[in-house]
Formats: C-alpha cells, structure tokens, sequence
C-alpha cells in the first residue's frame, strides 16, 4: 500500500512539473581545465570560461553577445587529509574582454588575464576543498568572499558565495599541461535576514 501511495504522489508531482521548464537560478556557470599539485606547498590554478551564454541567468547583468568572460582560480595546498586536499590561501579572478580582443587559450595561459577589465575579484573564505572519489574522479566546494573589481558594487551581498563542481581526469579533451576537468558555478550569496515578531512585519504594511 505504501508502495502504491508513493508511486501515486511521484505522478502527480509529474503532472504538475512536466510541462513547467524549472529555470536555474542565477549563478556564475563555468568550465575550464586546472594543474593540481601533488605536494603541500603546491599551487593549483584554475582557468575556465563562464558559459552562462545568456541560458542560465547570471547574478549582475553580462553582456555575452559583445564579451568574453573568463574565470581564474590559484589556491595553495595547505594539507591533505584523507581524500580531501584544502587549498589556503585562494584566490579568484573574473576577467571580461571584448569579442574580437585575444580569445582565451589554453595553450597561453595570459589570455584568461588580458582582458584588462576585473569585473570580480576576491578570496575563499575558508579551505577551497577539493575532494576525490577515484583517481580520476571527484567534487570541489568553497566560499567565496567578493572584494574587488569593477562590477563589485552590483552585488547585493559580496561574502559567503557557494563555489563548487565536479572535477573528472578522464573526460576527453583536457589540454596539454593540465591535469583535470574542472566543471561548476558559483551561486547567489544567502542574504541575511533578520529575526522579528509577526506583529511588526504587518506594521511595516499598515
């Protein structure tokens, strides 16, 4: 019966959600390829492009039609623990660069960087984690504290944004000189909220 049950409130949430197109929420979407060091004391880097192409939304407004934008991480190893390597200090970088400036290319890393115009910069708050579940397989997670760069006043909020993806070896296509796939989005920052009796919230209406 509970079998029954169960398989009757999955159709009727298929029903309801089938032919509804569940937009993503706004984020910074991106793909790129990393070096990851094997030792402490090693430095990781990063460099990806956002992919956001006017499909999934983006937290501020880009202009994808007339730019380029691309994304750099550089974190150093700190420890290793377990299957979990935490990388302190970390750092990130978006770049955007006019369509017809230097496309970014793998192959010439300073293409991720010339675009001269740092719309975002900021740190980790915290270990950016990388964890591994096979050798060739495994997932990344961190905060992101926003602190610099020329789209910085757009944010609503510049602390504590969820970074984070998966990470593969053995997808196809991984250039020379870098060791993983790296694929992943950075997502809206919680805004804090602030605690208060329902009596003065229908004041605020009143």
């Amino acid at each position: 019966m509970k079998l029954k049950v169960l398989a009757t409130s999955v159709a009727l949430v298929a029903t309801l959600f089938g032919s509804v197109a569940l937009a993503d929420p706004p984020n910074f979407d991106f793909f790129g390829y990393a070096n990851v060091p094997t030792v402490v004391g090693g430095t990781l880097t990063l460099r990806s492009v956002l992919t956001n192409n006017g499909v999934v939304p983006t937290p501020i407004a880009l202009d994808f039609t007339n730019n380029q934008y691309t994304l750099v991480v550089t974190g150093t190893l700190a420890s290793i623990v377990g299957i979990k390597g935490n990388y302190s200090p970390a750092t990130i970088s978006i770049y955007e660069e006019p369509i017809g400036g230097t496309a970014a290319d793998y192959a010439v890393p300073s293409t991720f960087t010339d675009g001269g115009n740092l719309i975002l910069g900021g740190s980790f708050d915290g270990n950016l984690e990388r964890t591994r579940f096979t050798s060739t397989l495994g997932s990344f997670l961190g905060k992101i504290d926003f602190s610099s760069g020329s789209k910085l006043g757009l944010l609503v909020t510049p602390g504590d944004w969820p970074f984070g993806g998966g990470w593969s070896r053995s997808v196809s296509g991984i250039p020379a000189g870098y060791h993983e796939n790296w694929d992943g989005k950075i997502d809206l920052a919680v805004v804090a909220v602030e605690d208060r009796a329902w009596g003065s919230v229908k004041s605020l209406f009143r």
